[in-house]
């Protein structure tokens, strides 16, 4: 079920509204991560371990692989992400 998705990284999106593009898919947690394509120059600051400011970084997104009622469907935050794109 995840092998097909892995073919997905790179790819842009339209979810919810906004442009995403496919970041990682994480086997082992059973996510799916994605990164807004805005048009902000700066992205936002990343704090380190102790809450001072370190470097500006995308925000990402996570998405469950998983509908958690059937393990063996892709969620629906997946089937809408599919069903925004390829853009």
């Amino acid at each position: 079920m995840r092998a097909p998705l892995q073919g997905l990284i790179g790819k842009r999106f339209r979810y919810r509204g906004e442009l995403w593009t496919v970041v990682e898919v994480l086997h082992t947690e059973d996510a799916l991560v994605i990164a807004p394509q805005d048009s902000h120059p700066a992205p936002p600051i990343q704090a380190d371990q102790y809450g001072n400011a370190k470097r500006r970084c995308a925000h990402c997104l996570t998405l469950p692989l998983s509908d958690p009622e059937d393990p063996d469907r892709y969620s629906p935050e997946v089937m809408e992400l599919l069903a925004g794109g390829p853009v």
